[in-house]
């Protein structure tokens, strides 16, 4: 079902209750002013027949049965009965309606209506009002009864009135929740038409954000954002694909190249040893970039594969340090602990130790490289409910253009083509960082040297 439809249907129901409860309210009082306007009648019409024949000398009932015949305010088959204190009847001006026959427990009414002064009694469609009545030699009980033919009348016409209301508000409360739900669902139609233009050829097509203050903007806004990432992922594998491509390729093109090469002759042993040996060093070269691509494909699916656990962050970085250094003789590390505190859980963060490891070694691995004199400078300090770790080299420097892209896979800057590399290392870094929660930041400057900082939040 479509929302324009469940928005109309929803609307609908909401009037309809309102409109049927106002309209039960309209009848409901209605047909209670009609009872008590009817029952007052009775009521006055009772201690009329009852002053005329108890308290008049001159009228008894046969003169009052004269008079009663002769009024032109008479009901539809209206009836007023006296009873004296042993219920017997003395008065009645229409012969042809017996309450003793018509009431199925007369006696104990009359006894009831004696208790309480008055009682409001129905049978059928004739409402009886019973009244006692009292002078000073004796008490008596009235019962005034009679159809209200044109009071229930108008009470049909007015339900009939009501009905005919009721259906056609309904139907046009039907019809402009229709259009209203149109125009209200009008925007999200255009947007909707909108998306549909978008595919993955014309990303860079936008929604129209309108005032940007209502919700369909806000909705746009957010689709924008939206599309701006994906285009963003989408040019990012583009180049991803196509880097990786590129690399892999170079490595398999010297491989086969010397291979054939090698096959155009026969050569000596020594020959065959430096073709095997260069073959080699490609492979281990391809061997780096596949590596380093699976590790970037791992670490996506890291929290799902790996638990977290406490570390113990100087301490990594030392088992770290010393791994380092057994594959890198040539480099210095220098470890530097700031302030060292004495509750070992301001050093202790919730992490992935292996991955941790990688991300200590690679800016290790990166700052070594790129020094001039081979050396690498960690500090570590604890503040403020976080860890923060420097990383420090004394290279050439990033060049400033160059620093939103060097965490983007297999960038190279303009001052770092020269040494060996392929780009992968930053970006399972960031990675790594981020599977964290975690933060780095760059200082660099040209000729000087770089320093990145990482920003651990505490367990």
């Amino acid at each position: 079902m479509q929302i324009r439809t469940k928005l109309t249907i929803r609307f609908t129901v909401i009037a309809a209750s309102i409109l049927f409860f106002s309209l039960c309210s309209i009848y409901y009082f209605s047909e209670k002013h009609r009872e008590n306007e009817f029952y007052n009648a009775l009521k006055n019409k009772a201690f009329t027949t009852a002053d005329l024949l108890i308290k008049v000398q001159e009228v008894d009932s046969s003169l009052l049965k004269i008079i009663d015949k002769n009024k032109k305010d008479v009901f539809h088959y209206e009836n007023i009965s006296v009873y004296d204190y042993v219920n017997k009847e003395i008065y009645t001006n229409n012969d042809s309606i017996n309450f003793i026959e018509l009431l199925p427990q007369f006696h104990e009414t009359i006894n009831q209506i004696r208790l309480y002064g008055e009682k409001r009694i129905e049978v059928g469609e004739m409402e009886i009002i019973g009244l006692s009545y009292i002078d000073r030699f004796n008490r008596f009980v009235i019962l005034s009864g009679a159809i209200d033919k044109y009071g229930l009348e108008n009470l049909k016409n007015l339900k009939n009135i009501l009905t005919i209301v009721f259906l056609i508000v309904l139907l046009a409360v039907a019809i402009a929740g229709w259009i209203y739900a149109g125009r209200a669902l009008k925007p999200i139609s255009s947007v909707i038409n909108e998306v549909d233009k978008i595919s993955g050829t014309n990303l860079n097509l936008r929604l129209n954000e309108g005032n940007r203050k209502d919700e369909i903007a806000r909705l746009s806004s957010t689709f924008n954002k939206m599309l701006n990432r994906i285009e963003s992922a989408f040019k990012l594998q583009k180049t991803f694909v196509a880097t990786a491509s590129h690399e892999l390729r170079n490595p398999l093109t010297m491989i086969t190249s010397q291979l054939e090469v090698s096959l155009l002759k026969e050569r000596n042993n020594g020959e065959y040893k430096k073709i095997i040996s260069s073959v080699l060093d490609d492979i281990k070269n391809l061997n780096k970039i596949s590596h380093g691509l699976l590790q970037l494909a791992k670490i996506d699916s890291a929290e799902s594969d790996l638990g977290f656990s406490p570390v113990r962050m100087d301490d990594l970085i030392w088992e770290t340090k010393t791994e380092f250094l057994s594959l890198y003789p040539e480099c210095k590390v220098n470890f530097f602990i700031d302030n060292l505190p004495e509750d070992e859980k301001k050093l202790t963060i919730n992490g992935i130790p292996q991955y941790l490891k990688i991300c200590f070694f690679n800016l290790m691995e990166n700052a070594c490289k790129f020094s001039s004199d081979n050396t690498v400078t960690l500090k570590l300090f604890s503040e403020q409910k976080q860890i923060v770790i420097h990383f420090t080299d004394k290279g050439s420097g990033i060049n400033q253009n160059d620093l939103p892209n060097i965490f983007e896979p297999f960038y190279r800057g303009e001052y770092v083509l020269y040494k060996k590399g392929y780009g992968i290392g930053l970006s399972i870094v960031k990675k790594i960082i981020l599977l964290h929660n975690a933060q780095i930041t760059v200082n660099s400057e040209l000729k000087v040297g770089t320093t990145f900082i990482l920003i651990f939040p505490l367990s």
